[in-house]
């Protein structure tokens, strides 16, 4: 049984749950809403109110979810908007760099969260199922380092940490 906290719920190892994210500002709203557009109107393709009420949802819970996750968020709030829908929409928000595919989980489902151009790497608590963010300059150093030392230049990399919690 979870009790709530200031911050958020309490995770089963004892971790208070991460808040992702406070609530778009309007203009932050608009900004996305206007990226949208744009890439829609770049690709032939049509704005449409569904469209828009799945980013609102993904952009007001600011975590990470799963294709599947979403579907039943968006159920919940818009019983209208099929899964076929949210299943199409999740490529095409992709495609626009609203969402970005984050990580796989300890389930092998991929993880979705808001695209963003600041990097940060990801801890999966294979006991709770929460994934935690984090930067450290250190490792990506080190990183960089091993990838020019190999005779490679790097495109990209996610660095995800599975593991159990020692927070209890």
């Amino acid at each position: 049984m979870a009790k709530q906290l200031n911050s958020g719920k309490l995770l089963p190892c004892g971790r208070v749950k991460t808040n992702h994210g406070a609530s778009p500002s309007q203009k932050q709203l608009d900004a996305w809403q206007k990226q949208l557009r744009s890439y829609l109107i770049s690709q032939d393709l049509k704005y449409t109110e569904q469209r828009w009420k799945i980013v609102e949802l993904i952009l007001s819970t600011g975590g990470h979810l799963d294709a599947q996750a979403l579907v039943e968020q968006v159920k919940k709030r818009h019983s209208d908007i099929g899964a076929a829908t949210v299943y199409r929409s999740i490529k095409v928000l992709c495609d626009a760099k609203i969402l970005k595919e984050s990580l796989i989980d300890a389930s092998g489902r991929v993880i979705y969260e808001l695209f963003d151009d600041q990097h940060h790497d990801h801890i999966v608590c294979l006991d709770c199922g929460e994934i935690f963010e984090f930067c450290d300059e250190k490792i990506e150093v080190l990183q960089s380092a091993v990838v020019e030392k190999m005779d490679f230049k790097e495109i990209r990399h996610r660095h995800v940490v599975y593991a159990h919690c020692n927070h209890r």
